[in-house]
């Protein structure tokens, strides 16, 4: 990575840690002393602010009784854990990655992408099990009772002004996405308490088997490029498949908890798979928004990424970037002053343009980081469809000038969508086939098809495709367009 864009995307996270020793005690959970420099309610506070962070960056998924399902069965086993006490949470964000995660203090993620990939109600209730250990083993409070403050990212190349953190809300998600990655020794650890959680709240373990089975297909399926996100913050301590087996042995072996196969099946029926291309999508360098009735271009070859706050263009040297977002004012005379205003920022002055007939206001500015770079940069406001926009572009001072036709071609380009294809694009979905006779898998996509290869039934269903169902059971296929890949 260039010194420029670490100036660029530089986030600072600033954890509120004690400096005062909270203690050595015996965690409840796993047995052991652990030195912890942070009291409970500081995780708690931690977490809760991370919490805001990913539901205002990711976005919740649209699905009332989904979200219910999976926080009755989230405080169902936090109930049987050591901290029953905690102000639990547990959400679905609209996210396709095949993820999970937790926060200090209680707080519970997982993406609707990787319930498109649980085939039951244990296999959801293995993974928040596992999610639950991290926060009742205080691995969070471990890691940063050890770390510096240094080592938990106060970077040097901050800007003043959070606009200049362009995908901070993305990479900072509530200290524990990217920062706060787990060990091997915590996941195994995670591992026998989400296993231990599971009995005591009456799940069938040997489900989290298949859980671990189907990790490991996504990530063979990608041919190694496209590892789930939660294999990546929760790296895998080794052969998950044997470790888990061992524990089901020494436990007995023969298990007759819940599966809950139909019920969760039942409520998959209609997810959302893939992205949504609702929220947006990119044909190329073009950006259309069918929801919000808008495009723009930007420049050709730069790296781009959509999130719910904010559209993103990053150039092929790393050194400029071009971000659209939402304007802060009911007016673009309001929004600019208040851009231009922040401390900060100096204003080079404003203009009136239209943009494509739509009212907007130009300007310029200059601001310097706290390393004392210089950068330079042109921000337009537009009024639409009772919202203004914010199309912001910067660089270093010294580079502004070959930046400057781009950014303003990027501009300009705003406009109402008018393609009647992509207004009324719609996100691929699940449907749940209850069987009526005996098939394979094979027999089945070619009985019921799908948007998707059949490899990608294989994985979502967990099922090899020359494998006979029987007839009663349940299987899922993807209809609708075919899942974009951006």
């Amino acid at each position: 990575m260039t010194l420029m864009k670490k100036r660029l995307l530089a986030i600072a996270l600033t954890p509120a840690l004690s400096l005062g020793l909270v203690g050595c005690p015996v965690n409840p959970a796993t047995g052991e002393r652990q030195l912890i420099l942070i009291s409970e309610s500081q995780e708690i506070e931690m977490g809760r602010g991370g919490a805001a962070q990913v539901e205002a960056s990711m976005g919740l998924y649209d699905n009332p009784e989904l979200q219910e399902y999976v926080s009755e069965i989230g405080h169902e086993l936090a109930a049987k854990s050591e901290k029953p006490g905690l102000p639990w949470s547990f959400k679905v964000v609209d996210d396709d990655l095949v993820n999970a995660f937790a926060l200090p203090g209680g707080f519970i993620f997982v993406t609707r992408g990787i319930l498109a990939y649980f085939n039951s109600e244990a296999e959801l209730a293995g993974v928040l099990g596992h999610e639950i250990g991290h926060v009742t083993a205080r691995h969070s409070a471990e890691q940063l009772s050890r770390a510096s403050v240094a080592q938990l990212g106060l970077a040097a190349g901050t800007v003043f002004v959070p606009e200049f953190s362009p995908y901070a809300s993305a990479a900072g998600q509530g200290l524990g996405l990217l920062f706060l990655k787990f060990g091997r020794d915590d996941e195994s650890q995670s591992d026998e308490l989400g296993f231990r959680y599971m009995q005591r709240a009456g799940y069938n373990p040997t489900e989290m088997v298949d859980v671990f089975d189907m990790l490991d297909r996504v990530t063979q399926a990608a041919g190694g490029r496209g590892i789930p996100t939660w294999l990546s913050t929760h790296p895998d301590p080794g052969d998950r498949r044997t470790r888990m087996e061992e524990a089901l042995a020494e436990a007995g072996g023969s298990f007759e908890g819940v599966t809950g196969r139909d019920r969760y099946l039942r409520l998959l029926d209609g997810l959302v798979f893939g992205k949504d291309p609702r929220e947006g999508f990119f044909q190329g360098s073009l950006f259309l928004h069918p929801n919000l009735e808008f495009q723009i271009e930007f420049p050709s070859g730069w790296e781009t990424q959509n999130t719910k706050q904010a559209v993103y263009g990053l150039s092929q040297e790393q050194d400029a970037i071009i971000q659209l977002s939402l304007g802060q004012g009911t007016t673009v005379e309001a929004a600019a002053e208040s851009f231009l205003g922040q401390e900060g920022i100096r204003s080079g002055g404003t203009a009136r343009w239209e943009v494509n007939g739509l009212q907007a206001v130009w300007g310029s500015f200059t601001a310097t980081t706290s390393d004392g770079t210089e950068l330079g940069g042109l921000v337009v406001f537009v009024a639409y469809n009772e919202l203004i926009y914010q199309i912001l572009g910067y660089s270093t001072a010294a580079k502004l000038s070959s930046y400057d036709p781009a950014m303003r071609q990027t501009m300009r380009s705003f406009d109402r969508l008018t393609d009647r294809d992509a207004l009324d694009a719609q996100p691929a979905r699940l449907d749940i086939i209850e069987l009526d006779r005996d098939m394979t898998l094979e027999e089945f996509a070619g009985h019921y098809p799908s948007s998707v290869p059949i490899g990608t039934l294989e994985l979502i269903n967990n099922v090899e495709r020359t494998a006979t169902v029987p007839a009663g059971e349940r299987l899922k296929r993807v209809v609708g367009a075919p899942p974009r890949d951006n």
